[in-house]
Formats: C-alpha cells, structure tokens, sequence
C-alpha cells in the first residue's frame, strides 16, 4: 500500500483542502475592471493610453507634440506614467467642471 491511511479518507482528505482552497480564492478580492487593472501598472503603452482616452495614436501623438502627456523611451518602446495619464484625466474633468456650470 502506497498510502499511510486509506483512499477513501485520503480523498475526502483531498476535497477538503480543495474547497477550502477555491472558497478562499472566491471571498479574496480581484480587480475586475480594465481601469482597476491599469492602475495597478505604473507604464503604460501607447495602445493602452489611446484605449483610456478613445482616441486614435496620432491624436496621442499630436498631444506630446503640444507636450499635454510626456513619455520616455526605452530602447524603441514609449512608455507612459500611469501618474502623467491620471494627472490629465483630472485636468479634463476639471475643465469639462467648470464648462458646465
């Protein structure tokens, strides 16, 4: 016999610990939502920068060409701080804020 006790307690054994596993799993918080996941990043790319905003990459290019977002390079990749990009989303809701009153 391979097993210290027998199967069927080490079975019960096994789907014990599963289940406490996967109701742990369950109660633990997860982001669900793509801005929940963003935030967590601290770079981001073009793609994800043109995804918060819907706008297309040469609007994203026109606005570091008027200097509204800075990004760096690393190697040939453009990188954005997620801080840079939450800076100009509380800018526009200012802005739209004061236009509407």
């Amino acid at each position: 016999m391979l097993f210290p006790v027998e199967p069927s307690v080490f079975w019960k054994q096994m789907k014990t610990i599963v289940e406490e596993v996967v109701s742990e799993k369950l109660r633990s918080p997860t982001p669900t939502r793509q801005t929940d996941l963003l935030s967590q990043k601290l770079l981001l790319k073009p793609a994800e920068v043109c995804a918060i905003f819907q706008i297309s990459k040469p609007t994203l290019y026109g606005w570091m060409k008027e200097q509204k977002l800075h990004s760096f390079k690393v190697n040939s990749r453009r990188y954005f701080k997620f801080e840079d990009v939450e800076m100009l989303i509380r800018q526009q809701n200012t802005s739209s804020d004061r236009v509407n009153k």
